[in-house]
């Protein structure tokens, strides 16, 4: 009998591109990091909303969206290790890049930024931190979960954020794959113990939600001048944990603007 082929660094990265952009006319790169429990199809549709030019990667970490069969991570070096594995086999090296990171993956996201600055031939040139406490301080308690996290400390986190759809939240079957998976990314969390580093050479945006129940902007914004060495920016939208996705629009059209800033690449009208 066959199996399925062991994963890739393929598996990792989902691909979509802005309209009339092909991997070829591609000037600009924005990977995106899901939150605690997401999946790469939460940024099927946001290439449609940007520049002319941007290639969109999302990040599918093992155990989630079409990686459901395979165990999930728990330790945050194996995450980016695994990223940077999937990133070096992309063409175009130097396409300048921006990171964005929604919750937990803004975490990730600024660890790989540390990471890729030692790939001279991957420059990111901004990090967006969405909803996420800055990640160099001790995350709040309200924050903290793990392997230790029971089922309902779990369900609590889950209805503070309003992550889920009613019809998931109740499905009992539904919860008995999906807590697991959230356990383990809250692992990556609680297990990170960041180590002090040179300044980031990157801009940095940091994105709040005013009605944000997990994450202040007190908690979000007590990024230091030696933490990057460029612009520093912080963006506060309605909505909560999840604005992003509850009013796109607005979101979109601000992360259009500073994409095109941070990467120095403006909109490009394809005449």
């Amino acid at each position: 009998m066959y199996g399925s082929p062991p994963p890739g660094p393929a598996d990792w990265l989902k691909t979509s591109y802005a309209p009339r952009t092909t991997r070829a006319t591609a000037r600009r790169r924005l990977l995106c990091l899901p939150p605690a429990g997401g999946a790469a199809h939460l940024y099927r549709n946001w290439a449609a909303s940007l520049p002319t030019g941007t290639e969109v990667l999302a990040v599918e970490l093992p155990g989630h969206g079409s990686r459901l069969t395979e165990e999930p991570l728990t330790r945050m070096a194996e995450v980016v290790d695994g990223i940077v594995t999937a990133l070096e086999t992309l063409p175009d090296p130097a396409l300048p890049m921006v990171i964005l990171g929604h919750s937990m993956g803004a975490v990730i996201g600024w660890e790989l930024c540390r990471t890729l600055r030692h790939y001279s031939g991957r420059p990111v040139r901004g990090l967006v931190s969405v909803a996420s406490p800055a990640p160099s301080r001790p995350a709040p308690d309200r924050w903290k979960a793990g392997a230790d996290s029971s089922e309902e400390e779990l369900l609590t986190l889950l209805d503070q954020s309003e992550s889920l759809p009613p019809e998931l939240r109740r499905n009992p079957e539904f919860l008995d794959f999906y807590l697991p998976v959230l356990r383990a990314d809250m692992e990556i969390l609680a297990r990170h113990q960041p180590r002090r580093e040179s300044p980031l050479p990157c801009d940095l945006r940091v994105y709040t939600g005013e009605k944000d129940p997990l994450v202040s902007e007190a908690d979000a914004w007590p990024w230091d001048g030696e933490e990057t060495v460029g612009s520093r920016e912080l963006v506060r939208f309605a909505g909560g944990h999840f604005f992003l996705h509850e009013s796109p629009a607005p979101f979109l059209e601000r992360l259009s603007g500073d994409i095109e800033a941070m990467t120095g690449v403006p909109a490009w009208s394809g005449r």
